[in-house]
């Protein structure tokens, strides 16, 4: 069995609803009018008929009747399709200006969030910064206690050792004024 092609597939053979209003509202039309028509020609066989009788012959009566209706009724067809005509554009206009709206905001955001981000990177920034800096210090301050700690221990083993040299040399001048 060949592949039968899809109903609709390229977007130019798609119709809209208002196309195919019209079309049905012209098809209806042409029904009417050959009802119309077919209904005045019995009609006015008739009157002709009754007239043979005697009776006035009112077969042009019909005729005047028949394109009022027809007149009022493509009048009404013509006025609804421009209506429709004009809906479609309106939605149309309408569906143009909501996009507008969209890739407006969309633009807008994508601002401010490029924005947002800038600002996060230049906050994210100063406060590493800010981080090496305090580190820096605590650095300095660091080597400043254990310098001065260092010269404080210095101190304390130079007098320790001084002591201790001291105490020995007493000691030892002890011990020879005791052996002397």
């Amino acid at each position: 069995m060949p592949h039968q092609p899809r109903l609709f597939n390229n977007p130019a053979d798609r119709t809209t609803p208002v196309h195919v209003a019209a079309l049905a509202l012209r098809g209806v039309g042409q029904v009417y009018d050959m009802n119309l028509a077919a209904t005045r020609v019995l009609l006015q066989t008739q009157a002709r008929a009754a007239s043979a009788f005697g009776f006035p012959d009112w077969s042009g009566l019909f005729d005047s009747v028949d394109d009022r209706a027809r007149n009022v009724f493509s009048t009404s067809a013509e006025q609804l399709l421009q209506t429709a005509q004009r809906a479609k554009e309106a939605a149309a206009d309408l569906q143009r200006q909501v996009g507008r709206v969209v890739e407006t905001q969309a633009a807008t955001v994508a601002e401010t969030l490029q924005h947002g981000l800038e600002e996060l990177g230049t906050q994210a920034s100063e406060g590493l910064n800010q981080l090496v800096e305090t580190a820096r210090q605590q650095a300095e301050e660091a080597e400043r206690v254990t310098a001065a700690l260092g010269e404080e221990l210095r101190e304390t083993v130079q007098q320790t050792e001084e002591a201790a040299r001291a105490g020995s040399e007493d000691k030892a001048s002890r011990r020879n004024k005791v052996a002397a």
